[in-house]
C-alpha cells in the first residue's frame, strides 16, 4: 500500500537530514589539499557531479510520483523509471569514484608497482587490492553486515539494469487469486479471437487493468529471484549510505601521513 502520512513525513526529515550531511562532507572534500591533482578531478566531475544527479532523481521522483500516489498513469510510470535507472547507475559510480579517490591519495598498486587496472579499483568483495590497502576500521566497515547485504542488493540491481533485465516500475501488484483471474481473462481474450468475438475483447481487458493496486515498487526479472524494492525509502537510504562511504573514505584520507 502507499505511505502513510507519518512515514511520509519520517522520509521529508530524514532526507533533510541526508542533504545537511551531503553539505558538510563536500566542503571537506572541496577545501582539503590532495596529494594528486588528478583526484580534485575525480571529486569535483566525478563523485559530486554524481552525488548532484543523485539529488536531482530522488527529487524528480518524489515530485513526479508521491510516495502516496495511487493511480499513477503510465507516461508517469516511465518518467520514474527513467530516474530510477539513472540513479542505480550513479549510485554505484559514486561508490567507485570514492574508491578511486582512496587508491590515488593512498597509492595503491599492483604488486610490481604498476597502477591497478581500472577493473580493479571499487569497494565490493571482489575488489581485493582495495580492500587489502584499506586501515582496519574502514575494512570493518565494509565488511560488517549492513554493508555487505546493501552491495549485494545494489550491484544484483545496478547489473540486471546494464547486463540483463532493465529496472522498470510495474503498473500494478497481483495476489495469487488476482493472478490466476488475469491468466483466465486472457484465455478468454484468446478464445474471443479465435471466434471472431472482437466486440468482447474491451471489456474482458477491462476487467484484466482493474485487477490488483499500485504499489511504489521497482523490479528488474521475477524470473532471476530477485524482490520488489520499495523505490521511495529506498533511494533515500541509498543517498545517505554514499554520504557516509564519503564520509568514512574522507576521514581515512585525512589520516594518510604527509
Amino acid at each position: 500500500m502507499p505511505y502513510s502520512d507519518e512515514q511520509v513525513e519520517e522520509m521529508e526529515v530524514f532526507y533533510r537530514e541526508s542533504l545537511d550531511r551531503a553539505d558538510a562532507m563536500t566542503t571537506q572534500l572541496f577545501v582539503r589539499a590532495y596529494r594528486h591533482q588528478d583526484t580534485r578531478e575525480v571529486i569535483v566531475h566525478g563523485f559530486y557531479r554524481r552525488l548532484d544527479t543523485l539529488r536531482h532523481c530522488i527529487e524528480r521522483v518524489f515530485e513526479e510520483l508521491p510516495p502516496q500516489e495511487e493511480k499513477p498513469e503510465r507516461g508517469t510510470l516511465m518518467d520514474v523509471t527513467v530516474m530510477v535507472q539513472a540513479f542505480y547507475i550513479n549510485v554505484l559510480g559514486a561508490i567507485d569514484n570514492l574508491a578511486r579517490i582512496w587508491v590515488r591519495e593512498a597509492n595503491v598498486t599492483l604488486a610490481n608497482g604498476d597502477p591497478l587496472p581500472d577493473r580493479f579499483i571499487g569497494f565490493t568483495a571482489r575488489n581485493r587490492a582495495v580492500r587489502d590497502s584499506l586501515p582496519a576500521p574502514m575494512k570493518a566497515y565494509l565488511t560488517g553486515t549492513r554493508n555487505t547485504a546493501w552491495f549485494d542488493y545494489l550491484e544484483n540491481y545496478r547489473h540486471a539494469l546494464a547486463h540483463r533485465i532493465p529496472l522498470y516500475v510495474p503498473p500494478k501488484q497481483v495476489n495469487e487469486a488476482e493472478a490466476e483471474e488475469a491468466r483466465q481473462l486472457e484465455e478468454e481474450v484468446c478464445r474471443a479471437y479465435r471466434e471472431d468475438r472482437i466486440g468482447d475483447v474491451p471489456g474482458l481487458r477491462s476487467r484484466q487493468i482493474s485487477l490488483g493496486r499500485f504499489e511504489p515498487m521497482i523490479m528488474h526479472s521475477y524470473g532471476e529471484g530477485a524482490r520488489p524494492v520499495r523505490f521511495h525509502v529506498q533511494m533515500l537510504t541509498d543517498y545517505s549510505t554514499v554520504i557516509e562511504f564519503a564520509e568514512h573514505v574522507l576521514a581515512e584520507v585525512d589520516d594518510l601521513p604527509r
